[in-house]
């Protein structure tokens, strides 16, 4: 168990549903990465051959200096980290539509669920911050009071030792109808034949949830609740 790890998914997910909407399942998942044409695992578009032969001497010099100093044309993340969700399809479908505008390395407090009228992803809200009117010194205290308990308590993640687990307001930031969906399935992705929950839609498109899981017999289970 992590204990930095939210509230229940499903128990920060019910409060977002519509009236009649039947919760299915829901599940954390932070990490998103593409599998789409065209794209970097980060949902960038790739440079072409062309484009790269067309730059020239110069951005061939600059090209190697960048790597000499530890970067290049991913800009040091040519190793993506383990996803949760990979987008599949081209780009503009379906899948790539609904979920271009997340982050790829979103919160640990985003969240996939699927209900009875859509697939949904849910992020904590974050309310903008107020301008302080405090003054210089009340400012300066506060400060050490914060830095004090920082020290004295022991923090997980989110959550602190003694204080319950609250449950955050989360706000819808992609959704799905269901009328977009044309099934799931238990599949295999990529050449390491990675156990997953495949999302597939009306376009070709569809989305792999991982969730950093490999068993299958959990996918299985997630698949009958799906179709129940």
């Amino acid at each position: 168990m992590n204990l930095g790890y939210p509230l229940g998914a499903a128990s920060q997910a019910l409060p977002s549903l519509r009236p009649g909407e039947r919760l299915l399942w829901a599940a954390y998942g932070r990490t998103l990465n593409y599998d789409v044409r065209g794209l970097d695992p980060w949902g960038v578009p790739k440079k072409s051959v062309l484009g790269k032969l067309g730059s020239g001497a110069a951005n061939f010099a600059g090209d190697m200096v960048g790597a000499a100093l530890g970067g290049g044309d991913d800009g040091g993340r040519s190793n993506p980290p383990s996803p949760q969700v990979i987008v599949l399809g081209e780009q503009g479908g379906l899948a790539h539509a609904a979920v271009r505008e997340l982050s790829t390395d979103g919160s640990l407090s985003r969240l996939w669920a699927l209900t009875s009228a859509r697939l949904l992803v849910l992020e904590r809200f974050v309310a903008p911050e107020k301008p302080s009117e405090k003054s210089f010194l009340s400012k300066a205290i506060g400060f050490g009071k914060d830095i004090a308990a920082i020290m004295t308590t022991k923090t997980y993640g989110e959550n602190a030792a003694g204080v319950p687990i609250a449950r955050h307001e989360m706000v819808p930031c992609a959704e799905i109808p269901r009328e977009s969906i044309a099934g799931f399935a238990v599949a295999e992705h990529g050449k390491k034949r990675r156990p997953c929950l495949r999302a597939s839609f009306v376009d070709g498109s569809g989305l792999d949830f991982l969730f950093d899981c490999d068993d299958p017999r959990q996918f299985a289970w997630l698949h009958s609740v799906t179709v129940s």
